[in-house]
């Protein structure tokens, strides 16, 4: 059967498949309960059970996000380059790895990753990978494989998954597995038979859709990372995921030169890796360095007072380094953060935790300890609004309190977008009393991405025809292309966007595709990301409203309200009460309301009201309701613009009054000339209240200035 034809048995559950079979990939098992639990209260006397909060029944968070657009795939069945990369995310931007790679018109999905927005994205808590792209064309995907367990890259899942065809099978480490499955079971998405384990290096391989796979081990900042070789009939593909090269790792698994070596002798046809740090010059500093530098200041802090650390809640090997400070300090150790130990109970039922989550003492205990007892670690190392440092940092943290001799860790390093809130933070917590230890000299935060000497030495160590660098803004993946041609020789290159698709053919074919060499451009395709607003809002930008949300907030809003008069012949007492000129035209009475604006003193609002009212006298009596809101939102916006230089969204409901407000709009005219009332007008109040009724605004207080 030819390799470019869809197998039959290609995508099938992970029980069948023949990797499994030889012992290398398994099928993730129910929950089963160890003999040890995974955590416990205070002395490990019983076990705690494991809560699982329920976002979603499985459909409510999904939003459009599955709804498949006509969009053409950008690449033929057949012809062309055997291999193909589709960046469904994570090129030309830091976050939401997520791509697809094939052979001809067979693909598998590595990675399905989210993004945290920007300060420009109101409201937004996750940006999404285009799903909808993803399940219109389902039926060439084949298997889903991921790399590690930070989130972005596992952390669209639960909008990938339900886009895919319902067999087809996603592949993970053993811990990566265990945070995807309690993510998943979050979303009612869980299904044992479709998530499949495998094991990282010693040479395991499993057959995932056109490709036989094959795992790296490397080293990065959470557990049970791996890069990928992808092998098939058109060639061979290396992925490294996220890494660097800790030569000292605290867990023990070194980064593995020599499958890198021994893939280079095969040949590599195409090679990606990772661009975060190229601009960084020298080598990571390990995380060996710093755990002495915590150990040096935690000890430092004795008979001082508490020692508060912060970090990135997913690098359980720094907790292994703060868990060492403290048993060497003789202080117990509290977490006051839920993340925390939901990344040490994944480790814990993996076998991987650098400690018993039982040894841990709760956070609402920390206060029944000697200061001089205590190490807490908390999250919010970003700054982040509901995140327990955030809260402490405000007085609104329920357990954490800051004293003047308390000492925080900053463990962590800002991630660009956030320098501005860590550090109003960090101002915050300082002047609330406790020392502060932060920065490059103190050494207390290494980066989970390469720098550029790690990035030229596995270049030269894996001798590609053709590289294509991945995971990066748009400056830093010609940076590393540049560094593959200067430093290690390889002669094609290509940095291509998310929605572009490009195909590669082993140079030794001797045909040549395109005047890069081997490599092509196969098609175009517009992605459009989703946005999830943290519950069950999941949208395009549009749906969302994004570019509105920010509009509002830097020009503010106008709403009016407008009760429409029409002029009717009246008695000649009634009619005299009011000017002749204002006969024959319509008249409003018009209550104006703003919010996130200047208005000097309620004189903007008067000044927004004269033109409002005299909008509507400059309208036709025939004037639809439509057109007269369309004329007054424009004469409102005018008055602003002209009177503070603010284009505000106006808002502008009109109506045709009622008797009881016609009524009122007369009195508020007569109150205005001074008139007095007449006694028709006592008359009429007077038969109103014996028939209970009245204004039909009454106990409505107006946002407009009286005058």
């Amino acid at each position: 059967m030819h390799a470019h034809l869809r197998l039959g048995a290609s995508r099938r559950r992970c029980g069948t498949t023949r990797a499994q079979q030889d012992g290398d990939v398994a099928p993730m098992e129910g929950p089963t309960r160890k003999k040890t639990p995974a955590s416990g209260g205070r002395g490990g006397s019983r076990p705690r059970r494991a809560r699982v909060f329920t976002k979603s029944d499985g459909i409510q968070h999904l939003g459009s996000s599955q709804r498949a657009k006509k969009r053409p795939f950008p690449a033929p069945p057949t012809g062309g380059p055997p291999l193909r990369v589709l960046p469904i995310g994570g090129l030309g931007e830091i976050g939401m790895n997520c791509m697809l790679v094939g052979f001809y018109d067979r693909y598998v999905l590595v990675d399905a990753g989210l993004m945290f927005p920007d300060h420009e994205e109101l409201g937004v808590q996750k940006v999404l990978p285009d799903t909808s792209f993803l399940a219109q064309w389902r039926d060439k995907i084949e298997a889903v494989i991921i790399t590690h367990g930070h989130e972005d890259h596992i952390g669209a899942l639960p909008w990938v998954v339900p886009a895919l065809d319902p067999n087809t099978p996603i592949y993970a480490s053993t811990f990566t597995m265990q945070l995807i499955q309690k993510r998943m079971k979050e979303f009612n998405l869980w299904n044992h038979n479709r998530f499949c384990k495998f094991r990282i290096g010693g040479g395991h391989r499993f057959n995932a859709g056109p490709f036989e796979v094959e795992t790296i081990r490397v080293t990065h900042s959470i557990p049970d990372c791996s890069g990928l070789i992808l092998r098939s009939e058109g060639g061979t593909i290396v992925h490294t995921g996220d890494w660097k090269i800790d030569e000292t790792p605290l867990d023990g698994h070194v980064f593995d030169r020599s499958a890198f070596e021994a893939v280079s002798k095969e040949g590599v046809t195409l090679f990606m890796s990772d661009s975060t740090n190229v601009l960084s010059s020298g080598r990571t500093v390990s995380e060996a360095d710093v755990e002495k530098a915590l150990i040096r200041r935690v000890m430092g802090h004795n008979g001082k007072g508490r020692v508060i650390s912060t970090q990135f809640a997913s690098n359980v090997h720094r907790l292994a380094s703060i868990k060492k400070a403290a048993d060497l300090s003789g202080r117990k150790m509290a977490f006051v953060g839920m993340s925390l130990r939901t990344y040490l109970e994944a480790a814990w039922k993996d076998g991987q935790a650098p400690f018993d989550p039982r040894e841990l003492i709760e956070a609402e205990d920390i206060d029944k300890y000697d200061p001089n007892e205590l190490l807490i670690v908390t999250t919010g190392s970003q700054g982040e609004p509901r995140a327990a440092l955030t809260l402490a940092s405000y007085g609104g943290s329920r357990f954490l309190n800051f004293r003047n001799d308390d000492l925080l860790l900053y463990s962590a390093k800002m991630i660009p977008g956030n320098e501005g809130k860590v550090m109003d933070m960090m101002n915050r917590v300082a002047g609330m009393g406790p020392t502060i230890a932060m920065g490059r000299g103190e050494c207390l935060h290494t980066s989970g991405h390469a720098c550029h000497d790690e990035l030229e030495e596995v270049l030269r160590l894996v001798k590609p025809q053709h590289f294509l660098p991945v995971h990066g803004e748009t400056a830093f993946l010609y940076a590393h292309a540049n560094l593959a041609r200067q430093s290690a020789n390889v002669q094609h290159t290509s940095v291509i966007r998310n929605g572009q698709m490009l195909g590669v053919a082993p140079l030794r074919s001797g045909r040549q595709y395109s005047s890069l060499g081997s490599m092509s451009m196969l098609g175009d395709v517009k992605l459009t990301p989703f946005y999830n607003d943290g519950e069950n809002g999941t949208g395009t930008s549009e749906e969302l409203a994004i570019e509105e949300r920010m509009r509002v907030a830097v020009e503010g809003v106008v709403v009016v309200s407008v009760a429409v008069t029409k002029p009717e012949p009246s008695p000649s007492s009634e009619v005299g009460d009011v000017d002749d000129k204002d006969q024959g035209t319509l008249k409003g009475n018009i209550r104006i309301t703003t919010r996130a604006m200047w208005t000097d003193g309620g004189r903007l609002i008067v000044e927004m009201q004269k033109s409002a009212e005299a909008a509507v006298r400059r309208m036709p009596l025939d004037v639809t309701l439509l057109q007269l809101e369309r004329t007054v939102a424009d004469m409102v916006r005018r008055t602003c613009v002209q009177y503070c230089k603010k284009r505000p969204d106006v808002i502008v409901t009109a109506h045709f009054a009622t008797q009881d407000e016609e009524q009122e709009h007369f009195r508020s005219v007569k109150n205005k000339l001074g008139k007095k009332k007449t006694p028709a007008d006592y008359r009429r109040n007077n038969s109103r209240s014996s028939r209970g009724g009245g204004s039909s605004r009454r106990g409505h207080r107006s946002s407009t200035p009286k005058g």
